[in-house]
């Protein structure tokens, strides 16, 4: 089974996404994040993920979604989380792990080719109704 996370990161209303550099993504856009390596949490590989990709520390706050992807060859668990930014400037130089990474308000990233878009936006809106809801901390 093959393990990945994910981290959703607001600041001041907008959310960090990165530009998949990886050719089966298209250069669309999603949160930061990937699989897991050899003895790595998820918890581990978002906090690895999200330097590598958009240059940006984080503080991981909790984990508020899970989702299970039934596959021909391997089965997918992906863990996503929500965290804080410690700094805020993003990497703006192509590399193999995002092409960029920027800051997109809600409306904004509507309006965005993102990854598996139906999904990317459950994820966001179940965040935002937790948060509304004070079931975050």
């Amino acid at each position: 089974m093959k393990l990945t996370s994910f981290v959703l990161i607001e600041d001041n209303d907008s959310y960090l996404l990165i530009k998949e550099s990886n050719p089966m993504w298209g250069g669309k856009w999603f949160f930061p994040g990937g699989e897991a390596k050899n003895n790595e949490s998820p918890k581990q590989a978002v906090l690895r993920e999200t330097m590598e990709e958009a240059a940006v520390t984080i503080a991981v706050k909790g984990m508020f979604y899970s989702k299970y992807d039934q596959g021909l060859l391997r089965n997918n668990l992906s863990f996503y989380y929500y965290a804080e930014a410690l700094n805020h400037e993003t990497k703006r130089k192509p590399d193999k792990h995002s092409l960029e990474s920027r800051w997109f308000t809600y409306e904004e990233l509507l309006s965005l080719p993102l990854r598996d878009k139906e999904n990317a936006l459950d994820i966001i809106n179940t965040y935002r109704n937790l948060k509304k809801n004070h079931s975050l901390n």
